[in-house]
């Protein structure tokens, strides 16, 4: 099947090569490769266009949620690949996803994230609760979309009103509810693999962990914080007390409080602009 791909870039100049080249190097290879630079202020552009890449360039940074509309439409075939930029696909990536559209009914088949062996307890809690590596990899039909390595069926992400332009996280999860909805079938194939390129520190892994859980609404109630609150002590702590990490701990007890403190800030920052 023809396909093909496109990569979201921002400020990404030390990843986007390794992450173009690991679409290159399919065992299936793209007919065509897109990197959407969403207003880089590094050489995110320049280093991407090296690679062979069509580079589109927007003239700010509006979000992921705009750059993969964008995508989607100048997409040239049904079947479009995504991979973010710092990320790198295994070479048989493709291979393991395309056979789902077969079935007329998939809208969207995503792949399991993983990363390098874990060096330092941040790279430990990464694994434990952003990717989730202790649990059994499992396929799961009507699945939660995430689009970190993924491909799409282009004509039914049209048909339902593509990426929602004004989301600058969970835009992929927000348009997953909408396929759902009309009928379609999101697949979880664990058997597709993305590695996570580079280390995160402190500051950027709880900023990943709120992206990837305030959703659309991004609450900040009280009751709300005070579920998170509970959560992390008896759900996320105890799971790094079991897995003998108790350096990982303090991170899991820190986490309900940044997700509280940048959702009531971006609520904030809102109500303020009038938005």
């Amino acid at each position: 099947m023809k396909y093909s791909a496109y990569i979201p870039c921002f400020n990404n100049a030390a990843t986007i090569r390794q992450a173009v080249e690991s679409v290159l190097r399919q065992t299936e290879p793209p007919q065509e490769i897109m990197v959407v630079d969403d207003g880089s202020a590094d050489e995110s552009a320049a280093i991407a266009a090296q690679t062979g890449a069509r580079v589109l360039r927007q003239a700010r940074n509006f979000g992921r949620g705009a750059a993969r509309a964008w995508a989607m439409r100048e997409a040239q075939h049904d079947l479009v690949l995504c991979c973010d930029a710092g990320k790198s696909l295994k070479p048989d990536f493709v291979a393991k996803v395309i056979p789902w559209f077969s079935e007329p009914n998939v809208a969207g088949v995503f792949g399991r994230i993983t990363q390098p062996p874990a060096n330092g307890v941040i790279a430990r809690w990464r694994g434990r609760h952003l990717f989730k590596l202790d649990q059994t990899p499992l396929v799961r039909h009507r699945a939660v979309f995430a689009t970190t390595g993924a491909m799409a069926r282009k004509s039914a992400v049209i048909a339902v009103g593509n990426f929602n332009p004004a989301l600058v996280h969970t835009e992929d999860g927000e348009l997953g509810e909408r396929l759902l909805r009309a009928g379609h079938d999101i697949i979880y194939e664990p058997a597709a693999e993305v590695v996570c390129l580079g280390r995160d520190n402190l500051s950027r892994v709880l900023e990943r962990y709120w992206r990837w859980y305030a959703g659309t609404g991004e609450q900040a109630s009280w009751k709300g914080y005070a579920r998170l609150i509970v959560y992390s002590i008896k759900g996320m702590a105890a799971q790094d007390w079991q897995a003998g990490d108790p350096l990982a701990v303090p991170i899991s007890l820190l986490c309900p409080h940044y997700q509280f403190w940048r959702s009531w800030c971006r609520a904030w920052k809102k109500k303020r602009h009038g938005l």
